[in-house]
């Protein structure tokens, strides 16, 4: 069983052990990261390649009856969106996206957390370009339960 945010950390941890240690092999460094819930003071450079991580919760059902014993248990279903900006000035923005889109995929691909989040259905959505970004989207669907 895991609580809602300790669900939301796990989740984002596993994009961010991923970013940190794949992405510098592809662009040299590791690209900034925007997450949901968290203010920043400024845009990136449109000469740099960055991320945005959000999650959504689609359901959140209740699993079984409580027995006097044990609480009532909850099945939570949500979807987790990594966005991928990657500079048009940069021939290789494409794709390194690519590259950066399979490393994030890779890292949710049949995983599941010490938590007991379990992802499914991993994806990646490709956009047409922006003015000055290619983007592409990595989406997962996540899985776990909650006692409540």
């Amino acid at each position: 069983m895991i609580e809602y945010e300790q669900a939301i950390d796990e989740i984002f941890t596993v994009f961010h052990d991923a970013w940190t240690t794949e992405a510098p092999a592809i662009v040299g460094y590791v690209p900034g990261v925007r997450y949901q819930g968290v203010e920043e003071p400024s845009k990136l450079p449109v000469s740099v390649y960055w991320a945005r991580v959000t999650q959504q919760t689609v359901a959140d059902a209740q699993s079984t009856l409580r027995d006097g014993v044990c609480g009532q248990r909850y099945q939570t279903n949500g979807l987790v969106f990594i966005q991928l900006y990657c500079p048009k000035i940069d021939s290789e923005g494409m794709s390194n996206g690519r590259k950066l889109a399979a490393a994030v995929r890779n890292s949710y691909r049949g995983k599941k957390t010490d938590g007991g989040i379990w992802f499914t259905n991993v994806r990646i959505n490709e956009f047409e370009p922006e003015e000055k970004w290619y983007r592409l989207n990595v989406v997962a669907e996540y899985e776990y339960d909650e006692e409540g």
